[in-house]
Order: structure tokens, then C-alpha cells, then sequence
């Protein structure tokens, strides 16, 4: 056990930070994110004779992360996650403050699209485009082939620079009757 508690300890003390920003998109509450940590971790601890190592400690703790997150959003019916603060700290860039005001407005309206891409399509984003996860990481993570994430990717990818030329998101699925199977 003592173990254990080392291998809980170093995992709080590298990734306890990005997985409460990381779960804070999504809740868009601190307190409840802090929670969720704490959940994702005591999860951790829970599985570890049981962790293989065949994934990074990172790539699993970031997918018991989402597995939580999304367990309480669907325990409270949330219907749209929102987009945290960290995307306006991760968009934010090194301009004078003129150019600054001028891409505000973009920052917001990209990060209002993101806030309405359904779940799927959101996780991929948040993890290959703002955690920068590769494509290989976000399919265990997920726990879905590469080949999903891909497709996904395309599809949030498609799905952002069409609402964003229209300036709204289509929240309507796509026609196609295999969208649900991704």
C-alpha cells in the first residue's frame, strides 16, 4: 500500500492542476472541478493493482477524468457543457493591446462555437487541440480507435469553421444514420 500512496502522491503532484482545468471545461465551477479531481483521483488509487502501465499514468488519469465528468454531467442531465476560462488563457496571445480588443471578439465567438459542439465532438477538440494530446493518446483516453478520433476530429474541425463563417453552431446532427455509432 505504501506503494500506492507514493504512486497517488507523484500523480497528484504532476497532473492534479491540468485535470482540474481540464474538468473545469466542462462544469464550468471550481468547486465542483476540485470535486471531480478528487473523484478521478480516489478512482486512480482504487485501480492501481489493477493498472496494467500498458497507457501513461497521464493518459489514464485524463480518461478516468472524462469517465467522471461525463458521469456527473449525465447523473444532473446536462444537455451542453460549457467551455471554461482556461480556453481564454490558452487562446490568449502576445499582442499590443489594440490587436488585443481586435481578437477578442474572435476568442469569444470560437470559444462560444467549442461550448456548443456536441460532447464527442468537444472532447476531441479539448484534448489533440488544448491539452495537445496526440491522436494515439486521445483514442485511449477515450476509448475509441484512432480511426474514430480522426473522424471526429474532422467533423468538430468541419463543424467549428461552418459556424463559424454562418456565426452560429448547427446543433442539429448531421443527417447521416451512422453518426451515432462514432
Amino acid at each position: 500500500m505504501k506503494e500506492h500512496d507514493e504512486l497517488l502522491r507523484q500523480a497528484m503532484n504532476a497532473y492534479g492542476d491540468y485535470l482540474v482545468q481540464l474538468i473545469y471545461t466542462y462544469v464550468r465551477n471550481w468547486q465542483t472541478a476540485e470535486d471531480l479531481a478528487q473523484e478521478t483521483f480516489i478512482r486512480y488509487y482504487r485501480s492501481l493493482s489493477k493498472f496494467r502501465h500498458d497507457a501513461s499514468v497521464k493518459t489514464y488519469l485524463y480518461r478516468i477524468a472524462i469517465n467522471v465528468t461525463h458521469d456527473y454531467l449525465m447523473s444532473w442531465k446536462h444537455k451542453k457543457i460549457i467551455v471554461s476560462e482556461i480556453f481564454q488563457k490558452w487562446l490568449k496571445t502576445t499582442h499590443t493591446p489594440e490587436l488585443e480588443m481586435l481578437h477578442k471578439d474572435e476568442q469569444q465567438q470560437l470559444v462560444d462555437t467549442i461550448e456548443n459542439l456536441p460532447t464527442k465532438y468537444k472532447d476531441v477538440i479539448v484534448l489533440f487541440h488544448f491539452a495537445e494530446f496526440s491522436l494515439e493518446e486521445s483514442s485511449d483516453v477515450l476509448g475509441v480507435p484512432i480511426n474514430t478520433v480522426k473522424t471526429r476530429l474532422r467533423r468538430a474541425r468541419h463543424m467549428l469553421g461552418q459556424a463559424l463563417e454562418e456565426g452560429e453552431l448547427d446543433e442539429r446532427p448531421h443527417s447521416k444514420g451512422n453518426e451515432g455509432h462514432l
